[in-house]
């Protein structure tokens, strides 16, 4: 193993018991989000399809108080996520702020003489910050993308395996797309990084040595050069938002066209009498939970570039 992932794997180990339990409740509600449609098919099909309504009323109430036990209950899940898992991320980036700190701290004056004192400012600042948000969201977005898409197979197959065929044969296109556009948003993240952190090393270097700058009446040389730098920093966000913008769009379109092949091969279906209205619409609500699962294989500071 990788000595270097061997030290980020160091970083969960004072925290195991905060991590297992947040992958616990990340499982917890992908599981309850697969259970959602399975009682509106049941409902549908099983009870309003086969019974009048008075004779199922009562069946239906309970039903409605299961899932609102099961609404509280991915409730509680998502809130331990989003907060005891942010808690974790930030416990560890506080660890991981202190090695660097104290690494700065043994590291020659050479060292120094050919760094700028803002790139290793946003280094332990901005670029800490992403890396913890992998450590929380990464483990938990696997969790919960291979429960529901194995989870969503098997329930899908077992309604009716030509539709479920038709579904998933735009995921592999879907995650070739998804994986592409990462490695190009991580280019652009990357020179974002890059472009901020020349920002920071020229305010630092201007207002350290502010008192020169006016000694030599140099204020119009440092003006245009932070303008410089700012306008190449926007240039470089203008790439983020084009590779953001044609990764959702991208993603948008393939979800309407799963969406069309379902609504027109369920239609044939079902006036070959192969499956029911209500299958179509259970599909319908799976392709949702299918389709959230592959935002998440793009990390989530894209989405909010």
């Amino acid at each position: 193993m990788n000595s270097r992932f061997k030290k980020f794997l160091s970083y969960y180990k004072p925290y195991k018991r905060l991590f297992f339990s947040d992958m616990f409740f990340a499982l917890l509600a992908a599981a309850i989000s697969l259970v959602y449609p399975l009682i509106v098919r049941y409902i549908t099909n099983d009870l309003l399809g086969k019974y009048e309504i008075s004779d199922v009323f009562a069946t239906i109430i309970k039903l409605a108080f299961l899932m609102i036990g099961l609404a509280i209950l991915e409730f509680i899940a998502n809130f331990y996520i989003s907060y005891q898992g942010h808690i974790m991320g930030a416990k560890m980036e506080y660890d991981m702020r202190n090695d660097i700190f104290e690494h700065y701290q043994k590291l020659s004056f050479n060292f120094y003489d050919n760094q700028k004192t803002g790139q290793l400012m946003t280094r332990i600042t901005n670029d800490l910050f992403d890396i913890t948000e992998l450590c929380h969201h990464g483990p938990e977005d696997i969790v919960i993308s291979i429960i529901k898409f194995v989870g969503a197979f098997v329930i899908l197959v077992n309604i009716n395996l030509p539709i479920t065929l038709i579904v998933f044969a735009f995921i592999p296109i879907m995650f070739i797309f998804a994986y592409h556009m990462k490695n190009r948003m991580n280019s652009a993240f990357r020179r974002n990084r890059d472009r901020i952190s020349e920002i920071n090393a020229q305010i630092e270097d201007n207002l350290s040595g502010i008192r020169v700058v006016k000694s030599f009446a140099n204020e119009k040389q440092e003006i245009d050069k932070f303008h410089d730098g700012n306008r190449r920093f926007v240039e470089s966000k203008r790439n983020s938002y084009w590779q953001m913008a044609t990764f959702h769009s991208g993603l948008g379109i393939f979800t309407t066209f799963i969406n069309i092949a379902v609504i027109v091969g369920g239609a044939v279906f079902i006036a070959k009498d192969v499956i029911a209205l209500t299958d179509l619409l259970t599909f319908l609500l799976y392709i949702n939970n299918i389709i959230d699962q592959l935002y998440r294989t793009v990390p989530k500071r894209y989405h909010r570039l």
